[in-house]
């Protein structure tokens, strides 16, 4: 049976009609600062502020069990990734396979230690300040505020004495005007009858006059030390609200970059397999394996019969064994699987005329095809800890005009996709296309997304636009050539007519 929320006692739903009034409660005034924005007729003012910081005490410690829930399941999830790391798999394995295997295993441990890491930094960078953070709440309102909700009672209690006094006093003067028109129109014993309650009337009006006059006397006494008292509260208030926002931001964001790292560090795993799987080809580990556990191509020839000769008296001899060269030839009933994101290695048709994406598809090596990063690119995994790998800048990508003659090489039938990494730690300066991009480029439109420069970029011809590492850039047009349409944010160094840029210098933002 499910169960209904209940309504937080520190919700401030309640005071919204407040603030929706069409007239302006500040009366043109332009100060927002708490010690000017809570007074108002009544008490509202108080209690919408009492709200808030209840209420903004119990988002910080929603957020500290929250971080404690999520480095706990991290932890569980390293421990269960460490435990899946120690199985033995492919031990009977030999080749390229086995090294893939072990890889597997390896990069499994290594996303272990990741997890482990980010549980160990949501704890003591996240949970930890965040406790802190609770605590100075706490103490804030058991200090502070106590105080001042008890200054505030106590207003409360002068201000219903001081309501039940005028009270009285109305009513007394109301009888009082109700007996003196009486008596002008009453003779005799009806006269009598009313001008002794008019007697009894004004006498009891001088005992609610003098209390009236001291409990309104008393609140204004209190007025003054309340005043103050309330708008020192609302200065310590609006400086633990500034914090606490200040703290929430930073604490996010500091979650943000934590993940972030890690999906880099689980990407850079998986990018380390599709490296190994990339020299991986089922023949030559059949080849392989032939080679070191291979018997050998003889075939021995089964014994002859020999008999026994009884006139000579000896036994026959061994006849020398006879062997014959194995040369079969295979007959594979091997259907070839076609796999997802997989490159057909036939290349094109001979005779046909490839197409310019054909071209440039096979015109770059495998782990190329997707994201222009070449081979022999060196992740460098060195570093300060916490520091985010990075990678040599790519070449930019290469025109589409096809090759006069296509001859592809032989390479595997996997795709690598790696993510592009940020990089501000290399110093070798990316080399400049040998061809003008093309120029379908040119046709731009709107705003399709933004990215962020990885490496600075030197144009080379009059529609390129520079750029340097961390600049923002809005992509307008992406055509499969690799050289992407878009401008500058920058519009102090925008330059018009400069649209092109190669895409494989950047990454999404």
């Amino acid at each position: 049976m499910a169960v209904r929320a209940q309504a937080s006692t520190t919700s401030l739903s309640q005071y919204a009609s407040v603030s929706a009034t069409a007239t302006d409660p500040f009366y043109g005034g332009i100060s927002r600062d708490f010690c000017n924005s809570f007074w108002g007729p009544g008490d509202d003012g108080v209690n919408i502020l009492f709200s808030r910081m209840r209420g903004a005490t119990k988002t910080t410690d929603d957020l500290r069990h929250f971080w404690s829930e999520r480095a706990v399941i991290e932890e569980q999830y390293a421990k269960s990734l460490a435990t899946l790391s120690k199985l033995h798999l492919g031990g009977e394995e030999i080749g390229d396979l086995r090294q893939s295997l072990d890889t597997l295993r390896l990069e499994t441990e290594n996303q272990a230690a990741s997890h482990s890491q980010l549980a160990s930094a949501i704890r003591t960078n996240l949970e930890s300040p965040t406790s802190l953070m609770h605590a100075k709440q706490v103490n804030h309102r058991r200090n502070v505020q106590a105080a001042v909700e008890k200054k505030f009672k106590a207003k409360q209690t002068q201000e219903s004495y001081v309501a039940k006094a005028k009270e009285k006093y109305d009513a007394d003067c109301q009888r009082i005007q109700s007996y003196t028109h009486q008596c002008a129109s009453l003779q005799g014993k009806e006269l009598e009858r009313v001008q002794m309650k008019l007697r009894r009337t004004q006498q009891t009006i001088q005992a609610n006059e003098m209390d009236f006059e001291k409990f309104t006397q008393d609140l204004l006494d209190m007025m003054p030390g309340w005043e103050a008292d309330w708008k020192d509260f609302c200065d310590t208030c609006q400086d633990l609200e500034e914090d606490r926002l200040e703290f929430m931001k930073d604490t996010l964001w500091s979650y943000a970059n934590e993940v972030s790292t890690l999906c880099v560090n689980d990407d850079l795993s998986c990018e380390r397999i599709r490296t190994v799987l990339d020299q991986l080809e089922a023949e030559r580990d059949v080849e392989n394996f032939v080679i070191k556990y291979g018997t050998g191509n003889l075939i021995s020839n089964p014994a002859s019969f020999v008999p026994y000769n009884p006139h000579d008296g000896t036994a026959p001899q061994e006849p020398r064994p006879i062997t014959r060269a194995a040369t079969f030839k295979r007959i594979s009933r091997r259907v070839v699987p076609h796999y997802p994101n997989s490159v057909d290695n036939s290349g094109p048709q001979n005779g046909a005329e490839p197409s310019s994406l054909e071209s440039n598809i096979w015109a770059q090596p495998p782990s190329n095809r997707l994201h222009g990063i070449d081979n022999n690119d060196t992740l460098h995994l060195n570093g300060p800890p916490g520091a985010l790998p990075s990678i040599d800048p790519p070449l930019p990508p290469q025109p589409t005009l096809p090759p006069a003659d296509i001859n592809p090489p032989r390479n595997n039938n996997r795709i690598s996709a790696p993510l592009p990494i940020p990089n501000n730690q290399s110093s070798e300066q990316p080399r400049i296309p040998t061809h003008p991009p093309t120029t379908d480029a040119h046709e731009t439109g709107g705003i399709l997304f933004y990215v962020k420069a990885l490496y600075d970029y030197t144009a080379t011809i009059d529609e390129e636009f520079d750029f340097q590492t961390g600049d923002v850039i809005a992509v307008t047009a992406t055509p499969d050539d690799g050289w992407w349409s878009g401008e500058l944010l920058d519009e102090a160094r925008r330059e018009e007519g400069r649209h092109i840029f190669p895409s494989n210098f950047v990454c999404l933002f």
